[in-house]
């Protein structure tokens, strides 16, 4: 038996053991003249009331004792006592004890309360402060990569560049012509990947380019076309026709985000078994200030979304639980944010809104 037994067991059932010790006490009271006695032994039934997890059993329990205490007096006078003020002495000695153990105990409950919760906070904080410094960790990570990778990526883009211009000047299957095209524009954007941590290390802000979403949103499924296709995921495209479906920041931290948000509904939307596997991206805009880019998955849904943008929060079991979190970040940095949804008819939905920008607002 473990040593925590016992004190578990006297607070799971410990509204009835002080019922029935308030019961007996009173039967015993009743028959004998205890007098200050019985303020003695009701003081226990206060204490294993203040056990109970309900923080009213142990006033609720006191009032008890002390009513009980009073009506003795009424229904059997004490035995051998002759004089009134004796009584009433006793029996006012009796509930001074009660009410004293109700007051120290409830207080001694506040402060275990109290205690408890302070290591709660503590150890949140050491938590936060852990992430904090994992961050800082991971930050001074990517810059020394970001450094280190930029050499290397300008090498690929040329040399990539360079096959393209040769493969155009002969004859050469359409597949290698292809191939050495998108080798070419995916170097290109890790490049720009490579250049955007580079930036955000030197805590310089976004940018404030104009971004079309439209074409934002073509690139990033097409370059995510082939993990679709060999994930057997189906990406359709709604797109607006408003002409203003523009935002302005930094360019490659937007298609980040959007790169982010449908690779994960593409991750999502293959896990299912049964039913279409789908990923819908939308682009909305409207007469506000705002504009938003949605997409809508048949995943199997978020079990958690108040959590899904904390940092190294994940479902995957080799995810990292950094790219929603930065996402969200990138969104704030250009004034917008990221809310995430259950799908009414299952699956996920993650909105990205920012900043509307018009061309009215461009010229002036």
């Amino acid at each position: 038996m473990s040593s925590g037994f016992v004190p578990r067991l006297i607070s799971r059932y410990a509204t009835a053991l002080s019922l029935g010790l308030t019961a007996s006490v009173f039967v015993a009271d009743l028959f004998t003249p205890l007098g200050v006695a019985s303020g003695v032994v009701y003081t226990f039934a206060v204490l294993l009331a203040l056990k109970a997890k309900a923080w009213w059993v142990g006033p609720a329990v006191a009032a008890l004792c002390i009513a009980l205490t009073v009506a003795k007096m009424g229904l059997a006078p004490d035995r051998g006592t002759t004089e009134l003020w004796k009584v009433i002495a006793n029996r006012g000695l009796a509930i001074f004890a009660i009410g004293m153990t109700t007051i120290l105990g409830m207080m001694r409950r506040q402060s275990e309360g109290d205690r408890v919760r302070a290591e709660e906070t503590m150890r949140a904080r050491e938590a936060e402060l852990a992430r904090m410094g994992r961050l800082s960790m991971l930050g001074q990570v990517s810059a020394g990569l970001a450094h280190e990778l930029n050499q290397p990526l300008a090498a690929i883009c040329l040399q990539a560049d360079v096959a393209a211009m040769a493969a155009a000047a002969g004859p050469i299957q359409p597949e290698l012509a292809a191939a050495l095209q998108e080798i070419a524009e995916q170097s290109q954007r890790a490049a720009e990947i490579v250049r955007a941590i580079r930036r955000m290390a030197r805590s310089s802000g976004p940018g404030h380019d104009p971004v079309d979403l439209n074409a934002a949103v073509r690139t990033i499924v097409r370059l995510l076309e082939w993990q679709a296709r060999r994930a057997n995921v189906t990406v359709s495209l709604l797109l607006t026709d408003d002409p203003f479906p523009w935002t302005y920041g930094d360019p490659t931290q937007i298609e980040q985000v959007i790169f982010n948000l449908v690779q994960n509904g593409i991750e999502a939307a293959s896990t299912q078994r049964d039913g279409p596997k789908i990923v819908q991206v939308e682009t909305i805009a409207g007469t506000s200030d705002m504009v938003a880019i949605r997409v809508t998955d048949t995943g199997p849904g978020i079990a958690e979304p108040g959590r899904v943008f904390e940092q190294f929060y994940t479902t995957k079991s080799d995810g990292m639980g950094m790219g929603l979190a930065i996402s969200q970040s990138i969104a704030a940095a250009h004034g917008g944010r990221i809310r995430a949804e259950q799908a009414p008819g299952g699956g996920a939905v993650f909105t990205a809104i920012l900043p509307v920008r018009r061309q009215e607002n461009a010229a002036a």
